[in-house]
């Protein structure tokens, strides 16, 4: 909850327009239940439409970040019914101006491994955007998009 109240806290400061999704199973329609997961939030790009994220609070490996297979699944199937580009947002667990941001579609490519019992996909952090959450969030979105 910290992450995504830390990402809120930009996203105001940075006056974009953006909406909180809630994470209510009831506020899915019931066929859909347990088969997409919605991100955290639309943004409002100026000149580019709605884009969604998903915020993490995820601690960094020297393998680089994990992801639960199954939520990267069911996000997928997200972007796909709702046309969206979807973000991992990447805030350290312990706070910081630094986040990693994770477009889904990099993962598709990546092999499943299994850790701990979990399938889970690794994407190493030379792959992911390192982003200043001191810049305001459209000057850190076109830089994203610029290097992707």
């Amino acid at each position: 909850m910290a992450a995504e109240r830390t990402f809120r806290a930009w996203l105001d400061a940075s006056v974009l327009p953006h909406l909180y999704v809630e994470q209510s199973p009831f506020t899915v329609p019931a066929p859909l239940r347990g088969k997409i997961k919605r991100p955290d939030y639309l943004v409002g790009i100026p000149g580019i439409g709605a884009v969604a994220f998903d915020v993490k609070a995820k601690t960094t490996y020297p393998e680089g970040l994990l992801f639960d297979l199954a939520e990267v699944q069911k996000l997928r199937a997200f972007a796909r019914l709702f046309h969206l580009t979807v973000y991992f947002a990447c805030l350290d667990p312990e706070g910081g101006p630094f986040a990693y941001w994770v477009r889904l579609d990099q993962l598709d490519g990546v092999a499943a491994r299994r850790l701990a019992r979990k399938l889970v996909l690794v994407l190493p952090l030379h792959q992911a955007h390192l982003v200043d959450m001191r810049a305001d969030f459209y000057s850190a979105f076109v830089a994203a998009v610029t290097l992707a």
